[in-house]
């Protein structure tokens, strides 16, 4: 039997309200952050996606450097600058470009307190070797030597360069180098 009375009408539609207030709003709201929840989690997870896609594109590439290709940059850039190899390449380099070689020396360490060394060591920017070599020769012999300088397995960057004009008609010249490696070890 259902009741037809406005007053029991009033009471059902009272209890009605009441049971949306206190049960299903409720209910809706968690539901709605439970909804919230999930498409955060879809946003990031397809972040996540689009990262794991270039990264294994990025592998991709690497994994398709040839091994020569590799062990080129690990001379170009090497984690520890062999001093007494740049002091060698720059006498056969000398020697290449015909010029008289005088002198090669490693002057240290540029653009850095030697004190912060070992705090800065895991820093990955390059640290710059500064090298000087004093060689004498004519225009031609030194304008070979620097040429040669340019395409060296890895980089000397010249910083300086003084010429002076000698009695016997050859320029004496001193060039201030660098040479730079990942980190400031050294190998001796």
């Amino acid at each position: 039997m259902i009741p037809k009375g406005l007053f029991s009408q009033l009471l059902m539609l009272c209890v009605s309200v009441a049971i949306v207030l206190t049960f299903i709003q409720p209910k809706l709201s968690e539901i709605g952050e439970v909804q919230d929840s999930i498409n955060v989690y879809q946003k990031q997870r397809d972040e996540i996606v689009t990262v794991n896609s270039q990264l294994a594109v990025l592998v991709s590439e690497f994994e398709n450097i040839s091994p020569d290709d590799k062990a080129r940059l690990i001379n170009y850039m090497p984690d520890e600058v062999d001093t007494l190899a740049v002091v060698r390449d720059l006498f056969l380099i000398s020697k290449q470009a015909n010029v008289l070689y005088v002198d090669s020396e490693y002057a240290g360490l540029v653009g850095r307190d030697r004190r912060n060394d070992q705090s800065e060591s895991n820093d990955m920017s390059p640290v710059a070797h500064q090298f000087n070599l004093s060689v004498e020769g004519t225009y031609r012999q030194i304008k070979d030597l620097l040429s040669l300088m340019q395409v060296n397995d890895y980089p000397l960057e010249i910083q300086k360069i003084t010429l002076n004009n000698e009695q016997s008609g050859f320029l004496s010249v001193d060039i201030s180098l660098n040479t730079f490696s990942f980190n400031n070890s050294l190998v001796n």
